[in-house]
């Protein structure tokens, strides 16, 4: 029987995972004072795939994937780093960092409901329960409890976006499945990373209708503000947070590490109050607490798990 004191270290490492991960929304609206959204995702995303290189180089063992494996990498690259980042980055310019942290927080929520539409998950009153009651805090989030005036919110775009963002995020962890099936969590996420970038990286080159100022003019006028902004963002939020995650996944299975998923939305409720002065109001509180409820009953393991 495994010693619950071995396992310590690790429960400590994992609360530092949503410290870095909530306040990821805050350190993100920094390094937009001096780029475009898209240009933060290919700064940020060229530091870590670099340091991802550099670890599988060190790890040497299982380093190479197979060829034909190569276009479900990329696929997975585009959708969770170059597309989901430019869609993230634009939706929070328009929107507060608490109301992206949890709207965020239900990507489950999607997941789940992704499972009942293929028919991989019976739907049952808690899973159904747990589906209305995050969605009701959703809408308390994005109309601050004024559903009549709902469409006329400042942050309703930004809002629609991070939503985009949770379902994408849902279906991208579904799909993300065929490759851990074969290669290790964090070789997965490391070339994920990678191809997401080799994507991005063309338009740090050339203006376009996504990026209308290329990262090639940006970049000699940004100030080290943005520059410390992305490099938490590159070292703290992809490579270390994803790192430890999956090592508790290893170390405590998957269902123990999921639960701390529950921190994100306070940490960057907290982190947007403390730098930005964002409002909290009782219906976002109200509404957040709905979502967090709302996702622990649809995802909540039907068997306890010593």
């Amino acid at each position: 029987m495994q010693d619950p004191k071995k396992n310590d270290n690790i429960y400590f490492l994992l609360l530092t995972v949503p410290i870095f991960w909530g306040t990821s929304y805050v350190a993100a609206k920094i390094g937009m004072r001096d780029l475009l959204p898209l240009n933060l995702a290919i700064v940020r995303f060229a530091m870590a795939s670099i340091i991802f290189s550099l670890i599988l180089l060190i790890k040497k063992k299982n380093l190479r994937i197979d060829k034909q494996d190569i276009p479900e990498f990329f696929l997975l690259g585009f959708l969770a780093i170059s597309f989901f980042y430019y869609i993230h980055y634009t939706g929070l310019q328009y929107t507060t960092s608490t109301n992206a942290g949890l709207i965020m927080a239900t990507s489950p929520i999607f997941a789940a409901l992704f499972c009942i539409i293929t028919k991989r998950e019976n739907v049952n009153l808690r899973i159904f329960l747990g589906i209305l009651i995050a969605f009701i805090g959703v809408l308390f989030i994005i109309s601050h409890g004024n559903l009549k005036r709902i469409f006329q919110q400042k942050t309703l775009f930004g809002d629609s976006l991070i939503m985009i963002n949770a379902l994408m995020w849902a279906w991208v962890t579904l799909r993300g499945k065929i490759v851990l099936n074969k290669y290790s969590p964090f070789v997965a996420m490391a070339y994920i990373h990678i191809f997401g970038t080799i994507l991005l990286l063309p338009f740090a080159f050339f203006s376009t209708a996504m990026v209308k100022i290329s990262l090639c003019r940006q970049l000699p006028t940004i100030s080290w503000t943005t520059v410390l902004a992305s490099a938490y963002l590159a070292i703290f939020c992809s490579v270390y947070s994803y790192f430890i995650w999956y090592l508790g996944v290893s170390k405590i299975g998957a269902v123990k590490t999921a639960t701390f998923n529950y921190f994100n939305p306070v940490m960057a409720s907290l982190s947007g109050f403390i730098v930005f002065h964002e409002q909290l109001t009782i219906y976002i509180a109200l509404g957040g607490i709905l979502v967090i409820l709302g996702v622990y009953l649809t995802n909540r393991n039907s068997t306890t798990t010593g």
